[in-house]
């Protein structure tokens, strides 16, 4: 699955046609905006009860402002239909499809856990396999459940030092696809939250070849087609569908997704029949215009923005690493990495990614994005001035000095530092949507061996599922579980996070 540096760089070429796009006078367009504008005005006597705004409590008109409140409006002449669109919100679709190089594209207002679930359901049907990594987000978990689909899971590459998986690992997809001849689909994250990505062109034709069905969870993503430095988009590798998260990267509002189709592998017409069953019917048609804008601006000004949230992003690494105790990789780590994406490692100063976190949250009025055991991640993106990274940067110089008058208690013990090894994957013995719907019982942890969990438990670290609904436990399982229950800074999943008991499927 080798592809030389050339190669990929074609894939980004192809996938770069920005310049065209721009002068397509249809792309400066923003249908479902025009939309709202011009019902601007409108006497009201129909949902919602605010009336736009005129009664809405002052409070909220004054957070949120009256223009945002006399735009959220509903399904009413002229402003489309999100389950069977022909109007402004069908040319908006279409203006996305293009954009992203699509041939079709679906608007979502319930997240990327909303575009996942549509198409993993259109895609997959009860009793077929599905091969996806452990590492995946909870929505697609969800995804397997209501799909009844049967998970079959492949290595990912972890990085011990710093406490994360980095993806897929080729020969693990290869080894799986060999065991399951009759999968159906592989779903893969990629790029991963830390923006550590792969090149899915080789991995797409493999599948391709094997007849195999590649969908991609790209919710990190949906940024790369719009500028050279970043890793090639999912799409112009040859995923046949793909989830984003336009709210995560682009400038769509918090919970605006796209989900895009390319190809005749799947059935865009079930896909779209899927995502109707998944869909509110009274959808908000501010996430609507917010992915459209999102969609103009990436087209008529993605190349310029990215190019300074790249630059400003590359700037903050090297200046962290100029930092005694801090560091952050960069494509040494990653051949193919997001550079907006900005993961800061904290372990040489023998405190934890959450405790820095807290700290800047605290004494500096910083907030990042997300902290794990070793790190904090920051996303960097053109809203961002070169204040706040001077500001940041501040703040974790402070972190250190703090650190060293022990103002700041370390909490990174040498026993939490020696995390096992991984235990083997477990047999699964039911489908998760079987097992979550099977009559379950209580017993101790240290007496469930053989038994099949009717819940899934993750430990952080290393923040994957140790077990998913209908594995067995196995004496492997119950030790790591056993060890890391006294180790780890979190459990999720199970509903007695102690872990001194679990929930099994009774005798079937």
């Amino acid at each position: 699955m080798r592809r030389t540096r050339a190669k990929r760089q074609a894939i980004v070429d192809k996938a770069m046609n920005v310049t065209t796009l721009a002068h397509d006078r249809w792309q400066e367009r923003a249908p479902i905006c025009e939309a709202l504008d011009a019902y601007a005005g409108v006497t009201r006597f129909h949902m919602p009860g605010h009336r736009g705004g005129a009664g809405a409590e002052p409070a909220l008109i004054a957070r949120l402002g009256p223009l945002a409140l006399e735009r959220d409006v509903t399904g009413v002449p002229g402003m489309d239909d999100l389950h069977e669109p022909h109007g402004r919100i069908r040319e908006a679709e279409e203006l996305a499809a293009k954009a992203f190089g699509a041939d079709r594209t679906f608007f979502s207002v319930g997240g990327t856990t909303g575009a996942i679930h549509a198409m993993v359901l259109g895609t997959l049907s009860d009793g077929e396999t599905i091969i996806i990594p452990r590492n995946i987000h909870k929505s697609i978990l969800g995804a397997v459940i209501l799909s009844g689909a049967v998970p079959a899971f492949l290595k990912t590459n972890y990085y011990p030092y710093l406490g994360f998986f980095k993806g897929i690992d080729a020969q693990s997809l290869r080894e799986s696809v060999e065991r399951h001849p009759g999968a159906k689909a592989v779903l893969l994250v990629n790029p991963t939250y830390y923006g550590t990505s792969v090149d899915l062109a080789p991995v797409a034709e493999y599948l391709h070849q094997k007849g195999i069905i590649l969908l991609v969870d790209e919710a990190h993503g949906p940024h790369f087609r719009f500028h050279p430095r970043l890793p090639a988009p999912a799409l112009d590798s040859g995923a046949d569908a793909i989830a984003q998260g336009a709210h995560k990267m682009l400038g769509a509002l918090t919970q605006a997704s796209y989900l895009h189709v390319k190809g005749n592998r799947i059935d865009p017409d079930r896909l779209k029949g899927m995502f109707r069953h998944l869909t509110t019917t009274s959808p908000s048609y501010l996430l609507l215009a917010s992915l459209d804008a999102a969609r103009r601006q990436m087209v008529l000004y993605g190349a310029d923005i990215l190019e300074y949230a790249i630059n400003l992003a590359d700037y903050l690494r090297c200046e962290v690493n100029k930092i005694p105790g801090l560091s952050s990789f960069g494509n040494d780590i990653s051949g193919f990495l997001d550079p907006t994406k900005v993961t800061i490692t904290v372990r040489e100063l023998g405190i934890t990614g959450y405790r820095a976190e807290k700290f800047l949250r605290e004494r500096h009025g910083i907030q990042v994005e997300m902290s794990d055991l070793y790190n904090v991640l920051v996303i960097v993106s053109w809203g961002n001035t070169t204040a706040d990274a001077e500001k940041l940067l501040r703040g974790l110089k402070s972190l250190t000095e703090a650190v060293g008058r022990n103002e700041v208690s370390k909490d990174l013990s040498t026993s939490r530092n020696a995390i096992p090894d991984l235990p083997p994957i477990p047999e699964m013995a039911l489908s998760p949507r079987k097992a979550v719907q099977s009559s379950w019982e209580t017993t101790r942890l240290e007496d469930s061996r053989g038994r099949i969990s009717a819940e899934v438990v993750t430990c952080y670290p290393p923040g994957i599922p140790i077990l998913y609904p209908g594995e067995v436990l196995t004496d492997d399982t119950i030790a790591y579980l056993d060890i890391m229950r006294r180790l780890a800074f979190g459990i999720s999943g199970p509903k007695d996070t102690s872990l001194e008991t679990i929930r099994v499927v009774k005798d079937l």
